[in-house]
């Protein structure tokens, strides 16, 4: 299947999901609980983020494949306004482990048990300038509790995946005070290459802004795409920069692309050994393969090529 008859069926399945989600989306409300809170404390959950194309799926596809993490499945994020009735009816209707693949269309995994990066479910609660639509605490209790049930149900530290969350780092710390945030980094200019060719593989325009929508490509929305594509590049490093700076070391886990594929049994290794460290219990599970297929050099045309190197210059000079 390629990727415009993958298109067509995904409108079609949202197009009927979409209203059964509001439809149903109330009855979420009677499976909120104040006392499941207890279930963030005894299993924190975990956040991966980072830039586009920066490696962020696999290494979610990893952990799930190869720990104890829970982690938001294809099916459960179909339903992403009853999510906690969709945990419930998965564990119900699907017994026994699946064999996950390590591969994706571009952030989408394949069948029902695919890791999901329940993207519709966060926009519930921020916007799409990426702040918290709700300013009151009730709405931050509400999310609180969704994440907790559903970490009731599985009993696991929930695992979850969303390069957008690369912007709302504080606001998710705040509300789930005890997270970790693993943060990947990628070479940049591998990493925005790799954005240029999604960028034409999925809408065949160089300068269709994709994926994490940041406040310099927001406010200058002529730019030509290299500088968008740097300018989105530079925003999401300095967002986890300072929330760094403000949250401190124990929040975060920093990983590098390269090194993931180069020993990826090491670096998991290591992300088990400080989240353990933290309280979390996990376990590694299975055969981690000895390294991952590792994409570098030139993938773009010439110009393309020394358009994106020449702004990357440019901007470390500024």
């Amino acid at each position: 299947m390629n990727y415009f008859s993958e298109s067509y069926f995904l409108k079609i399945k949202n197009s009927i999901l979409r209203p059964l989600n509001y439809i149903l989306g109330p009855l979420q409300n009677n499976f909120l609980h104040k006392e499941d809170l207890k279930y963030l404390d005894l299993y924190p959950p975990v956040f991966i983020i980072g830039p586009p194309r920066s490696g962020t799926t696999v290494l979610y596809q990893l952990l799930c494949k190869h720990t104890n993490f829970s982690y938001i499945n294809n099916f459960i994020g179909n339903w992403y306004r009853i999510p906690i009735l969709a945990a419930k009816a998965y564990t119900t209707l699907f017994q026994g482990g699946n064999e996950l693949e390590l591969n994706s269309n571009f952030g989408k995994s394949k069948n029902h048990y695919g890791p999901n990066e329940f993207g519709e479910f966060w926009y519930k609660y921020f916007s799409k300038t990426h702040f918290f639509k709700d300013q009151n605490k009730k709405s931050a209790d509400k999310l609180k509790m969704e994440i907790a049930a559903i970490t009731k149900i599985f009993e696991k530290p929930i695992l979850l995946k969303n390069v957008v969350n690369s912007m709302r780092i504080e606001s998710l710390s705040n509300i789930f005070n005890n997270s970790t945030f693993i943060v990947i980094g990628r070479d940049k200019l591998d990493n925005a290459q790799s954005i240029l060719n999604a960028r034409i593989s999925l809408h065949n325009n160089k300068n269709h802004q994709w994926s994490v929508i940041t406040p310099s490509m927001r406010n200058n929305l002529s730019m030509p795409f290299h500088e968008d594509i740097i300018n989105q590049l530079d925003d999401i490093q300095l967002n986890i920069e300072s929330s760094f700076k403000l949250l401190g070391n124990d929040k975060f886990i920093f990983i590098e692309y390269e090194d993931l594929c180069n020993n990826t049994p090491k670096v998991i290794k290591s992300i088990l050994q400080k989240l353990n460290s933290r309280g979390l219990n996990l376990n590694e599970k299975g055969q981690i393969p000895r390294q991952l297929n590792f994409s570098t050099g030139i993938k773009v045309s010439e110009p393309d090529y020394e358009l994106l190197r020449e702004e990357i210059r440019k901007n470390e000079k500024s």
